[in-house]
């Protein structure tokens, strides 16, 4: 097995670091080919650079399908399979009989499923011959889809623990003024994410309301950081509920301030209504923190356990989170600093050297089945996915 193709929408910090893990490991044989690096659902600065791996800018599927064609890749690499580029790109491994691996974190839970729509689905995922997943939850998903749970491996969602180790120690032995640090009260809880309806964050204020009304002035104080349409909505909720000098905004922090934001929190929550993963749970514990996570998180079955590193909830229990948030900040300094070494010892198994093992992995296993050909319902569901790019 030589090149591999890794279809992606756009090289965000955290894809680079797994790639540039990956071609650590596989020196000139990753192709990353971009098909969105305009998307602004996170707005993450460009990265620029691209280390050891080749990295190619396509504008359409019908130029990714071109691209394929020249790289002739030994194994195609995506994720999902919604996206017109990944339809295409799956239709041209078909064609040439070159194996597909797709990288996934969807779990059953994490959306409403209808009968008529997963049935479709086992029918697309005939098309891949292994898969990179995020944890348990997801490789139960896929294996409920009849991908044989032997040829998933992981772990896909990870972080480069190392910049948030490093960065967290030099906040803390400096914590001088910067991104995602001025002006912010201590101790405090700590929720990065997007502002957007399944965080759940206007639950969360209310159970900080409820937390603070019992905690009174020695109680912490709350920081959201993140952008989205719910940005004005929450300000207003939390001013109307008399938190307005209690719950910060400091905007969304761009990722190399991160360190920074999190060295100064006391601990981190995340309460989220339907979450496929959460990736700032690895940041968070990479920082050394005791957290609180909705059990709604698709990370929860790995990095929570429960009394160890921080605990879980029901996200649509007030009363829940509310009594978490006093748990955390009632326990002493020496049992949250216990609970951060945890954290940090839970998250050292997800790193992006796991990720490149792991794909190492998917990708000989996927070798295996080169030239095998699909099945003609799989075969058929695609080429109707497919048919919205050739139009």
């Amino acid at each position: 097995m030589t090149s591999v193709a890794f279809l992606v929408q756009r090289v965000g910090p955290y894809h680079h670091a797994r790639f540039s893990a990956f071609a650590a490991r596989r020196p000139g044989d990753l192709h990353v080919l971009e098909f969105r690096s305009n998307d602004t659902v996170y707005a993450w600065n460009p990265v620029e650079a691209s280390g050891s791996y080749a990295r190619i800018g396509v504008r359409d599927p019908i130029e990714l399908a071109q691209a394929l064609e020249r790289i002739r890749p030994a194994v195609v690499v995506c994720t999902g399979y919604a996206d017109p580029e990944v339809q295409a790109g799956a239709t041209w491994a078909m064609r040439s009989g070159t194996p597909l691996v797709t990288c996934s974190d969807s779990t059953r839970e994490d959306e409403p499923r209808s009968w008529a729509k997963e049935a479709f689905k086992r029918r697309v995922v005939g098309a891949f011959d292994a898969a990179l997943v995020a944890g348990r939850r997801s490789r139960d998903y896929l294996s409920g889809l009849g991908l044989d749970a032997a040829r998933c491996f992981q772990p896909w969602d990870v972080v480069d623990n190392v910049h948030f180790q490093n960065g967290v120690l030099a906040a803390r032995l400096q914590p001088l003024p910067g991104a995602g640090a001025r002006d912010l009260p201590s101790p405090y809880f700590l929720c990065v994410a997007r502002f957007v309806g399944k965080k759940n964050l206007a639950a969360l204020i209310r159970a900080y309301g409820a937390y603070r009304r019992d905690a009174g002035n020695a109680g912490w104080s709350l920081v959201l950081s993140g952008s989205g349409p719910l940005e004005g909505t929450l300000r207003e909720q939390a001013l109307a509920a008399g938190l307005a000098d209690r719950v910060h905004f400091p905007g969304f922090v761009q990722y190399e301030g991160l360190p920074r934001l999190y060295g100064r929190a006391a601990a981190f929550v995340l309460p989220s209504l339907s979450d496929q993963w959460g990736l700032v749970v690895n940041e968070a514990m990479a920082s050394g923190l005791p957290v609180v996570v909705s059990r709604r998180c698709g990370c929860a079955p790995e990095l929570v356990v429960e009394g160890e590193n921080g605990f879980g909830f029901d996200p649509e229990d007030e009363t829940a989170l509310a009594a978490a948030l006093t748990r955390m900040a009632t326990a002493t300094p020496e049992e949250r600093t216990r609970m951060g070494n945890r954290s940090r010892a839970i998250i050292a198994a997800f790193t992006p050297d796991a990720f490149a093992q792991g794909l190492d992995g998917a990708l000989r296993c996927a070798a295996e089945r080169k030239g095998a050909r699909k099945p003609l319902a799989t075969r058929a569901a695609v080429a109707v996915l497919a048919r919205r790019y050739t139009r």
